[in-house]
């Protein structure tokens, strides 16, 4: 009996895969769903109904304080029962989550210890919401670069939408810094012609002499020598975004699709062994 028990227990965990009451830490990273829980792939962002918005959005200042909605983009669009927000920095391919969410509705959500105590939000239950609003603190040290939030929105167990993306927004203490001073390579300058005036001796009471006019030959400095022109640091690279191809998606599809078909497989098993074995 024992071991049918054991069984009946190994059944239900994978039956409530999907977490109601939040992610595990596990999720930190791919903020992702489970597929054998929730029995589905992502949804693609570009059809999403929810939109991830920020005070922020003008830029941010470290140590400030700033709001992230979660909203649909239709007032008709379908509530969601679930998220999961962070904030990453803006390009590049970091997992870490920036800064810490400090206040929200904390009968709706709760934080999650992502890099720290405070690095991610998410939802507490699967009560239906419209929005979902959370005040964020920047990190205090500076240096992060542009940012962005980054919010997992699950509408129900086999709909939900991935890392779907705020606006990046810039780090204000580096714009305010004092003015880089520019190279000191200092812009050719072309002398003067050094043509004297023609001077005149003053007459004296002797025969007028005239003194030949002292007309130098121009000396003419070299050509400017053209600067080449330098890309501005402060242009960002392009967001590279990696995306799995059809190929490895419609491979691993398969391989899920088979799994599940051996686990009903199993289970009808397991029914006729229960059957048999425990009297069930």
């Amino acid at each position: 009996m024992l071991s049918c028990t054991v069984l009946l227990l190994i059944v239900t965990v994978v039956r409530v895969w999907s977490y109601s009451t939040g992610p595990p830490l596990s999720a930190c990273s791919s903020m992702a769903p489970s597929v054998s829980g929730h029995l589905a792939f992502p949804m693609s962002n570009s059809g999403s109904p929810y939109q991830v918005q920020t005070s922020a959005a003008e830029g941010y200042v470290p140590g400030g304080s700033y709001s992230v909605n979660i909203t649909k983009k239709l007032l008709n669009d379908s509530d969601f029962r679930g998220f999961m927000c962070q904030a990453r920095v803006a390009d590049g391919n970091s997992t870490d989550a920036l800064g810490s969410f400090t206040t929200f509705d904390t009968a709706k959500a709760k934080n999650l210890s992502c890099t720290t105590s405070r690095g991610a939000v998410t939802h507490r239950n699967r009560d239906l919401v419209s929005e979902f609003t959370a005040q964020w603190s920047a990190p205090i040290q500076s240096g992060q670069g542009s940012l962005r939030f980054l919010c997992t929105v699950v509408q129900q167990k086999t709909v939900f939408y991935v890392q779907l993306q705020s606006e990046a927004f810039a780090d204000l203490s580096a714009t305010t810094s004092p003015p880089t001073i520019a190279p000191t390579t200092a812009e050719p300058t072309t002398a003067a012609p050094t043509t004297a005036e023609p001077t005149t001796a003053a007459p004296t009471t002797a025969e007028p002499t005239t003194a030949a006019p002292t007309t130098a030959e121009p000396t003419t400095a070299p050509e400017p020598t053209e600067i080449p022109t330098v890309a501005s640091f402060t242009t960002e690279p392009p967001t590279v975004v990696l995306r799995p191809n059809d190929e490895d998606v419609a491979k691993f599809k398969e391989y899920f699709e088979k799994w599940v078909e051996y686990f009903e497989m199993w289970k009808e098993e397991f029914a006729k062994y229960q059957a048999d074995q425990c009297g069930i």
